[in-house]
């Protein structure tokens, strides 16, 4: 159990306090970093660095405790009010993969040991329709107990893009240029040395400067991405790459449809294992 640090726990204790839960989604390709609040909170990674952890409609269930009175498993909720989740989703495996809830004080973000971690678990397939996305959690000791099938019974596929199983070299796809220009929204950028037609990168990730985002939108030289990077990436060296919908059309795109890790059979959203 980590051992709370005097300023939170300073800051816990005051009669007024501004606690913030903040959420570690830790994917194949990028980190998502999110805050249930109004505004941008600046606050670490978990590696320690500071990290912009961008305001979004999130939030969750109550935290259920099995009778041994550990931490079991809790619901979370993401806004979709934009349907960019949509895309998104389409184009990311969440099953299996790392969330985590801290919990920090408003008065107390100078300090990586500033924050209580919640929660600690792994994510089932989400759920999406128009207004959100949902995704049960379950607790990292509770992961250990399942046996977990190597593949589910569903029309997308069950690969990871550029595992061992799928056989993509994700270093083949790499291009590379220098940042035009970066709107003052941190999401739209202009790209030397692309052309592409439109749709191309979308579900991949451009990195600029070290940090990485998921592409929702791409024409030519221009791209949006999922979330924003910092300003100031203008001249900047950036690395880009396509991504991949798990889907039939897509892994022809690939020629790699030998390797396609789906079942043809299951209608498109349904899951069996």
């Amino acid at each position: 159990m980590r051992t709370l640090s005097v300023q939170f726990r300073e800051e816990k204790d005051k009669d007024i306090n501004r606690p913030i839960e903040l959420y570690q989604v830790f994917l194949d390709d990028i980190t998502l970093y999110l805050a249930c609040y109004n505004e941008d909170i600046q606050f670490f990674n978990e590696k320690g660095q500071p990290e912009i952890y961008y305001a979004i409609g999130i939030g969750r269930s109550p935290i259920r405790m099995n009778m041994d009175n550990r931490v079991d498993e809790c619901t979370v909720g993401i806004d979709n009010v934009n349907r960019e989740m949509s895309a998104f989703i389409a184009n990311t495996e969440f099953r299996g993969r790392r969330l985590r809830i801290l919990k920090v004080m408003l008065d107390a973000l100078n300090s990586p040991a500033n924050a209580a971690i919640l929660f600690d678990g792994k994510m089932d397939a989400p759920s999406i329709d128009e207004q959100s996305l949902r995704v049960r959690v379950r607790s990292q000791l509770d992961t250990l107990t399942i046996t977990v099938p190597r593949r589910y019974y569903q029309s997308s596929c069950n690969w990871r893009f550029g595992s061992p199983e799928c056989g993509i070299n994700l270093t083949d796809l790499i291009k590379t240029g220098t940042v035009t220009s970066q709107a003052s929204n941190g999401r739209d950028f202009v790209l030397s040395g692309r052309s592409e037609p439109k749709d191309y990168y979308v579900g991949g990730i451009l990195t600029v400067d070290g940090k990485s985002q998921k592409i929702v939108e791409s024409n030519g030289s221009n791209v949006k991405l999922e979330y924003s990077l910092p300003l100031g990436m203008e001249g900047k060296p950036y690395q880009i790459r396509q991504g991949c919908g798990k889907n039939k059309a897509d892994c022809e795109k690939f020629s790699n449809f030998a390797r396609y890790g789906g079942f043809l059979s299951v209608p498109q959203n349904q899951v069996r294992v």
